[in-house]
């Protein structure tokens, strides 16, 4: 006898339960492989920071700016490579809903120390050459239609004009970057244009760097960089708090608080009731082919034959749910990213996430089976053919 042909038979005996059994595991896989890609997105901004590269800060404040006068002082302490200014700008384009990250800085020290990012040779030399150029994301490009000559209008909010006008930026690269650290939905333009603008009465707007972006000497270890950083500003006029990348992306993780405890949590829940939900639609299954198991072993099927053909309609019910679940989180990665936007311009579903999507729901189907099929494994033919009767 072939159990599995029997098991899909009785599947499918019921079509609307088994559609609604499937339906409610594809929900529930597919909120798994959303939430737990968030956490594992956030981790590997920090996993994936580079363990060469050190950030400056005011040690008052993130959104206190450093004096620009720090930048060659940076540069001469034993230990420092390089150093470029890192200033967030905060225009809007168009619309507030149309908001993305935007960073003025020292595009020819900021390529050097950012390899991961990946753009033609050209497409760098052409920003480099232009004091109002900006590079962008590939996915900003994507998501907006840029393309390499446009002109990008900037409504500012910490920077307004004087005249009202708005800040214009003409693209001259689109990159794509291979880690995770650096997101492809940020605009990148000349500190220097800000500045001038700011200096010239152009504009509104602080004086001076967000941060200080570092890369350590070769042979020189990071946290003697950023500890000698520290010392020699200790006594102002702006104390610093110099960080690894890695630390300083995780001080923007816990500013959204105990999120990836918060999601393990609402997965959980999820998973739990999930199971319970399948082991009812089996258990309601089984009694229905009370009948069914008798007959099996009144014609000398061992007792292990019932159990295995719950088992194996466990599997094909949790399965296809599974399946339709992990296929709706990787159609819907791109659409996710856009949605969570700034937020976590890094999202993916690693196959990690998909594997143990995968082993989760082999999990629940085994568990949903073993219990009508412990159930029916301890009936004696006449029982089983009693209680149907």
């Amino acid at each position: 006898m072939n159990l599995a042909r029997l098991a899909r038979r009785q599947a499918f005996s019921h079509p609307v339960r088994t559609m609604l059994t499937v339906a409610a595991v594809a929900v529930a896989m597919f909120l798994f492989c959303f939430l737990r890609s968030i956490v594992t997105s956030l981790d590997a901004a920090v996993t994936q920071s580079a363990s060469n590269r050190i950030v400056v800060g005011s040690a008052v404040s993130l959104f206190q700016s450093l004096p620009t006068s720090y930048m060659p002082t940076i540069d001469e302490i034993d230990g420092v490579d390089s150093v470029c200014r890192f200033t967030w700008f905060g225009g809007r384009y168009q619309t507030e809903s149309n908001f993305f990250a935007q960073f003025g800085t020292d595009p020819d020290v900021f390529l050097g120390q950012y390899p991961e990012l990946q753009m033609p040779e050209e497409q760098k030399a052409a920003w480099i050459g232009d004091r109002k150029g900006a590079i962008i994301g590939v996915a900003l490009a994507e998501k907006f239609g840029f393309e390499i000559g446009d002109q990008v209008p900037l409504i500012g909010t910490i920077y307004p004009r004087v005249d009202g006008e708005e800040w214009l930026f003409t693209i001259h690269g689109i990159y794509r970057s291979t880690k995770a650290n650096v997101d492809e939905q940020t605009m990148y333009f000349h500190h220097v244009y800000l500045d001038e603008s700011v200096d010239g009465g152009e504009c509104f707007g602080p004086v001076g760097t967000g941060v200080y972006i570092v890369r350590v000497a070769g042979g020189a270890r990071g946290e003697d960089v950023a500890q000698r950083i520290d010392a020699y500003f200790d006594g102002g006029p702006q104390r610093t708090r110099t960080q690894t990348e890695a630390a300083f992306q995780a001080d923007f993780i816990k500013m959204l608080g105990n999120l990836p405890t918060f999601l393990g949590m609402i997965v959980g829940a999820v998973l739990v009731a999930i199971l319970f939900g399948v082991v009812n639609t089996m258990t309601i299954a089984a009694r229905e082919r009370t009948r069914t198991v008798g007959i099996l072993k009144s014609l000398g099927f061992p007792d292990v034959v019932p159990s295995r053909l719950y088992a194996f309609e466990s599997v094909l019910l949790v399965g296809l749910g599974t399946a339709l679940g992990i296929g709706l989180a990787l159609f819907a990665e791109d659409a996710t990213r856009d949605f969570l936007g700034s937020q976590i311009p890094s999202y993916e579903v690693a196959t990690d996430t998909l594997v143990q999507a995968a082993l989760i729901g082999l999990a629940i189907a085994l568990l949903a089976g073993l219990v009508p099929g412990w159930r029916a494994k301890r009936l004696s033919p006449v029982d089983a053919l009693r209680l149907e009767s």
